[in-house]
């Protein structure tokens, strides 16, 4: 049986797509969008061992223990992976993602196979993992790493790993990619000259292709360009940043005050109005931070410059007047894609899901075993742009 598996490990949420046979009679081929908690903490054996001791009955996407041989010494390490591995304050976005991506990666298809799937028989998983541009060269040592764990199809015994103390044996890896984020868009939108433009959590990255090739000296990674760095601007104290984030893009541009009430300790006006005014001041000393970083990009030759991602979706109108004054460029916020992913998994029309599984999904779209989507004519509410 073969499964396809689109990773992204975003910083404020891993978003993961998956096409797989269903546990439940008829057996449909089943897809399935999922957004976990994107937290991951190291554990000693002891307390591997203590935590184990619960997690049959809170077994879900939510939280997770995972066990494996380490490809790197040889020795046995333990991982707590989702909202029970979080903790108060601000991330420490500074950590590279592939430090923590293999555990990360290894808890999804443990749930996956042994959750969602309830099966035991041999599995052939095709994946895609999405990296940051300036982590694309640990590609090939993440394959290595995931391949020693989970071996080939030809592979009668490799080492696999423990999901909440279950062996999980049965899985094997048919193909394996890795590509910088922002391929997925580029790929949705191929061209002669293409830039990508994807504002996370913590970084943006450039991606700029010139007939179907990147273009890897003018593309690059723009650090400390992302809802974080917007979050430690505010003067306003944030006692957890993905909530933060999460009611920030709720509250909109109107600034809704019945929602950043909850950000709130007294919930007051006065406080609240506070609140308000801190966002509007942090909003304009951020933006002329990025002025000077974003001027720097290559964007007069590109023919079409794609822009997606949930702080991008946040800064929409900034980034649309800024892309206008330096380099007179309309920006193009992937309405289609986000359609197709609207209509395929059955999203709400103004969830800023939309934009943050924008990548993934492009990228899920290449990946072998899924079949092309045809868009109904159904209007998403508040998209940019077609």
């Amino acid at each position: 049986m073969a499964v396809t598996v689109a990773f992204d490990a975003g910083t404020s949420g891993t978003k993961v797509i998956a096409n797989y046979q269903a546990s439940e009679y008829p057996f449909d081929q089943t897809q399935k969008y999922f957004l976990v908690d994107p937290s991951v903490r190291p554990l000693t054996q002891q307390t591997y061992q203590n935590l184990l001791d619960y997690a049959a009955d809170g077994v879900g996407l939510g939280s997770n223990l995972v066990s494996y041989l380490d490809p790197k010494s040889g020795n046995r390490v333990y991982w707590e992976v989702g909202e029970t591995a979080s903790r108060p304050g601000l991330l420490a976005v500074r950590d590279r993602k592939f430090e923590k991506l293999l555990a990360k990666v290894l808890s999804f298809l443990g749930y996956l196979v042994h959750c969602e799937m309830q099966a035991t028989e041999l599995l052939k998983f095709r994946l895609g993992v999405l990296l940051p541009f300036d982590e694309i060269e640990d590609r090939r040592l993440l394959a290595q790493w995931l391949r020693q764990v989970l071996g080939a199809p030809e592979d009668e015994s490799p080492p696999g790993f423990e999901f909440n103390g279950v062996a999980i044996a049965n899985i094997r890896l048919e193909t394996i990619e890795c590509k910088p984020e922002g391929y997925g868009i580029y790929k949705a939108y191929p061209g002669e000259r293409v830039a990508v433009l994807i504002i996370g959590h913590s970084d943006s990255s450039w991606l700029y292709f010139n007939n179907g090739m990147l273009n890897a000296k003018l593309s690059q990674t723009l650090p400390e360009t992302g809802m974080h760095d917007f979050l430690q601007t505010l003067s306003f104290p944030i006692t957890y940043e993905l909530r933060a984030a999460q009611l920030l893009t709720q509250a909109g541009t109107a600034l809704k005050s019945s929602i950043l009430a909850e950000l709130t300790q007294t919930k007051s006006d006065a406080e609240v109005q506070h609140l308000q005014q801190a966002i509007r001041e942090a909003k304009a000393q951020y933006w002329v931070d990025r002025r000077s970083q974003f001027s720097s990009l290559n964007v007069p030759d590109a023919r079409l410059v794609t822009v997606s991602g949930g702080a991008a979706n946040y800064f929409s109108s900034e980034l649309n007047q800024l892309f206008k004054e330096l380099f007179g460029v309309h920006l193009h916020w992937c309405k289609s894609l986000m359609l197709e992913f609207f209509e395929r998994f059955g999203i709400e029309r103004k969830s800023d899901l939309l934009h943050r599984f924008a990548d993934c999904y492009g990228y899920y779209r290449t990946l072998p075993g899924v079949e092309p989507y045809q868009v109904k004519p159904v209007e998403v509410v508040g998209a940019k742009d077609a």
